[in-house]
This record gives C-alpha cells, sequence and structure tokens, in this order.
C-alpha cells in the first residue's frame, strides 16, 4: 500500500494522488499536501502546540532514550492474544523510531505507515528505518498529522499501537474513536500507559523515603530536593485527574484507571478492552529505578534510592490488586468482525463520602497556609502573583483568589521540603502533601478594575473532593502591596 493508500485528503476526504515533484493532490477539491522526502507533510511544518488535544507525538524522552526490553515485555503481557502476523501496521506517535525499528526487526508484517504530529520526528524514524536496513519487500510509508484532520483512511490497519502517547492526548474520546476507525474488522490496538493507582502509591512511597532520608541526616541533600521535585511533577497530575481544562495546558495529561480507560474503549466500540500489567513489581524498587531515571535522577542517585522506596512504599504496594501491580500497562483492544448491536454501560462510580463540615473533610490537624499576594493593575485587567504554601491531609487542588466577584486558581504542587521541615516534624501530615504544598502561579483577573486601588476581594482553598475551606483574609486587596495570608 502507498500513502495515497492510507491517506486521504482531510478537508474533503477524497483521493489523493501523487503529484510531481513530491506532492500529494487530492482529487476532489484540488488541495496539495507536500510529500518531500517520503514524508506526507498535513502540517505544513507547524509545530504542535501543548495544549493541541488532538497530538500524536510520543514523551520526547520516551522517543529518545533506548527502547531496550519494552518490545519483549509487550509481547510477553499480550500472550496468546499476540498474533502470528501484523498484516497492516499503523504506528501513532513513531518518535524518532526506536520502537518502529525494534517492531520491523522482530515482527512480519505486510506494511507500516508512522505518524507523528512533530516532522522532525518523522524524518528522523525514516531515517532510521532506512539506515538500519528493511526485511524483505516493506516500505514503510511517514506522514505528520495530528489527529483533529481526519488524514488516516478507514480500516488500513490490521494493527495499531503507540508507547505513551494517550497521557499527551487531550481528547481521549476522539483518539480512541479514531482507532477504531481506521483498524479493520478483527483488527487489534495496543498502547503502552501508565497506571495511576501504582503511580500514587509510588509517590507515596518515595515521599516517605525523601523524609525519612532527612530525618537520619538533618539536611535536605540536591538528591533528596531532585526527588521531592519529581514527586511535584507527579503530584500535579495526581491531584488534578480528569481536569481537562487546567490538564489540556501540560505536556503529560493522563495518568489512568484501568477500569475507566477499558470503559472509555468499549464506549467508542471497542468489541474487548483490557488493561494488562506489562511489569509486574509489587514492591517498587524496580519501578522506583525506572521512574527516577526516566524523570532526570542520576542512575547512582536512583538505584541508591530505590530500596529506601520499596522498605517505605510496604504499606501502600500491598494494597494494590494484581491488575494494578504495574506502573507501565498494556491497553490491550479489539475490534469486532462484523456489525453488532453493543449497549454499553459504564461501572458505576463509587459515591463520594458525605462530610459534615470543611474541618472532618481535611481530615487530621486543621489546614494551614501561608499565601503570599502581590496585585497589579493592568491595561486588561489585575494580575496576582501567588506564592507561599498550603498544607492539608486532604489533597488540595487549589487556592482560589476572587476578585470583585471574578474567580481565579492557583494549583498547589510546588516542591517545598521547608514545609514539612517545619510543620511537620511530628508527622501530623502525610509527607507527600507537605512536601509537594507550594504554590507559584501569576493569576489574571481580566477585566476587573480596581476602585481607587483596591479590589473586593475573598479566598478560598479548595480539596479535591469539592469541599471548599475559608480562613482569615482581608476584605479588599491593594495594589501593588504585598499581602501575606495566614491561617
Amino acid at each position: 500500500m502507498s500513502l495515497q493508500d492510507r491517506l486521504h485528503c482531510p478537508g474533503c476526504q477524497g483521493r489523493l494522488a501523487p503529484v510531481p515533484p513530491g506532492e500529494l493532490r487530492c482529487t476532489a477539491c484540488g488541495r496539495t499536501i507536500p510529500a518531500a522526502d517520503g514524508v506526507a507533510d498535513f502540517l505544513a511544518g507547524a509545530a504542535p502546540l501543548a495544549n493541541d488535544p488532538n497530538r500524536y507525538d510520543a514523551d520526547p524522552s520516551i522517543g529518545a532514550a533506548p527502547i531496550g526490553g519494552l518490545p519483549g515485555l509487550v509481547r510477553g503481557a499480550a500472550g496468546n492474544r499476540w498474533p502470528g502476523y501484523l498484516g497492516d501496521v499503523l504506528e501513532l506517535g513513531c518518535g524518532v523510531g526506536r520502537m518502529t525499528e525494534a517492531l520491523v526487526a522482530a515482527e512480519p508484517m505486510r506494511g507500516l505507515l508512522a505518524v507523528d504530529t512533530a516532522i522532525d520526528k518523522v524524518r528522523s524514524c525514516r531515517q532510521r528505518l532506512l539506515s538500519c536496513g528493511l526485511p524483505g519487500d516493506l516500505r514503510p510509508e511517514f506522514a505528520a498529522v495530528s489527529g483533529s484532520q481526519n488524514a488516516i483512511r478507514d480500516g488500513i490497519a490490521d494493527t495499531v499501537l503507540g508507547v505513551d502517547i494517550m497521557a499527551r492526548t487531550g481528547d481521549l474520546r476522539g483518539f480512541l474513536a479514531t482507532v477504531h476507525r481506521v483498524l479493520r474488522p478483527g483488527g487489534r490496538a495496543w498502547f503502552v500507559v501508565s497506571n495511576r493507582r501504582y503511580r500514587q502509591a509510588l509517590c507515596h512511597a518515595m515521599a516517605e523515603a525523601v523524609v525519612q532520608t532527612f530525618a537520619r541526616d538533618r539536611v535536605w541533600h540536591d538528591d533528596t530536593r531532585a526527588a521531592t521535585a519529581v514527586l511535584a511533577r507527579s503530584r500535579l497530575l495526581l491531584v488534578h485527574r480528569g481536569d481537562s481544562q487546567f490538564l489540556a495546558g501540560l505536556d503529560r495529561k493522563h495518568l489512568f484507571d484501568s477500569e475507566v480507560l477499558e470503559d472509555l474503549a468499549k464506549e467508542a466500540g471497542f468489541a474487548t478492552a483490557e488493561m494488562i500489567p506489562l511489569s509486574p513489581d509489587p514492591f517498587g524498587a524496580n519501578s522506583a529505578l525506572e521512574f527516577c531515571v526516566a524523570e532526570g535522577l542520576s542512575e547512582t542517585v536512583a538505584r541508591a534510592f530505590a530500596p529506601l522506596v520499596a522498605s517505605a512504599g510496604q504499606p501502600f504496594f500491598g494494597l494494590l490488586g494484581l491488575q494494578d501491580s504495574s506502573d507501565a500497562m498494556l491497553l490491550w483492544l479489539t475490534k469486532g468482525t462484523g456489525p453488532a448491536v453493543q449497549t454499553f454501560s459504564a461501572r458505576p462510580k463509587p459515591a463520594l463520602p458525605v462530610f459534615t463540615d470543611a474541618c472532618t473533610a481535611a481530615g487530621g490537624p486543621g489546614a494551614r497556609w501561608s499565601i503570599e499576594l502581590l496585585a497589579r493593575e493592568t491595561p486588561s485587567g489585575v494580575e496576582v502573583q501567588v506564592g507561599g504554601w498550603c498544607l492539608a491531609n486532604a489533597d488540595v487542588q487549589w487556592v482560589r483568589l476572587i476578585l470583585d466577584n471574578v474567580g481565579a486558581n492557583a494549583p498547589v504542587w510546588r516542591p517545598r521540603p521547608d514545609v514539612h521541615e517545619i510543620l511537620n516534624a511530628a508527622g501530623l501530615y502525610r509527607p507527600l502533601n507537605a512536601l509537594c504544598s507550594g504554590l507559584n502561579a501569576l493569576l489574571r483577573f481580566e477585566g476587573v478594575q480596581p476602585a481607587n486601588g483596591w479590589c473586593a476581594f475573598r479566598l478560598e482553598v479548595v480539596l479535591t473532593n469539592g469541599i471548599v475551606l475559608s480562613g482569615p483574609a482581608p476584605e479588599a486587596l491593594a495594589m501593588d502591596e504585598p499581602c501575606v495570608i495566614n491561617q
């Protein structure tokens, strides 16, 4: 199959035909697509935006790092689901082609289309495959395309795959619908994704290891500060999961619950959807090592830190079931062989606990905060720089500022090991919450105009369960005057 057999016009879905020198032209509407050096560029060289919900690019750290034993782990997890012949393959988010190269070398296939949202990655993938030598008469095709363009024709693949791409895709329903559409009846798709429950246990275990290290040495080493920064980035995803508007601006947007992702896939029409542990690690030592290295810690530091994580994490990892025993999961999907009537009903979500008051919802000792504000007037409204920290045993999602009835939210997640050292010496608060309690955000209040240099002001602390805490705060906020609010 050639490029024009796998792709169509993203505007009218008309058939594409090759036009020298190096273009594809729609036979229906006349639109042209650059196709230089064997890569169809549907994005015309435009770089993907971080908040594009239809990106097809994988994590750069995944794409650039050696793929190691991942292909073998995928095949082992799939077990007897793995087909003897992959047929026509579509890789979404091919990156620089390390997984592509490994599959081409090891698995028989009829054809291959590798796509990514970043044109430079697609070109790197093509060069890698051409330089490694291709088996038989395989002639892979390449394209730079976004999921919003509907540029891939229906039913062109027997196998669709992607590594870490779903974590970076904002529109998961649209993504899964596209995968279902491009698969042939009886085809299969698989994706490597991250498990939220395991990552949460891993982060709590790492936080325990960090504070135990500090309690032993009574100093914050550079290594423990770096580990705290790693924790903070993961906690941002854990606390804000499901908030599509906030997550849209992040490069990585998702950690997944097995049943939620399976239900989304079945809602998209797949006959079967299974989340399979890719590399079970019930004690967390190997996962901690791999996670720390992937997040930028040196291998020497990670190897010294991983056993502490495994020791401290036994109470957390011991609560996980078999399906959640791995940080990386394999989502395995199959498409039905023909038309069928499906009645889909998502599994009911557990009811949230009902709290009689906000203090009970916060849990344990009372919530504490020290919030630093500096407001200034701009031509379009008011800007407020927010700093400080906010600590509770319950997860804090936002510090919300309300100026003249206009609200804006500052996320609570920045690394603040000093908050743990000063306020949590007795261990009254969860280590993860204390270590990652910092604020650093610039909030904009469009259209708000101060009266005589003041705005009516209200402050709220919003927990992930929806409970709102309040405390002493001034009734008005002055422009250009630092303000510190303590609770």
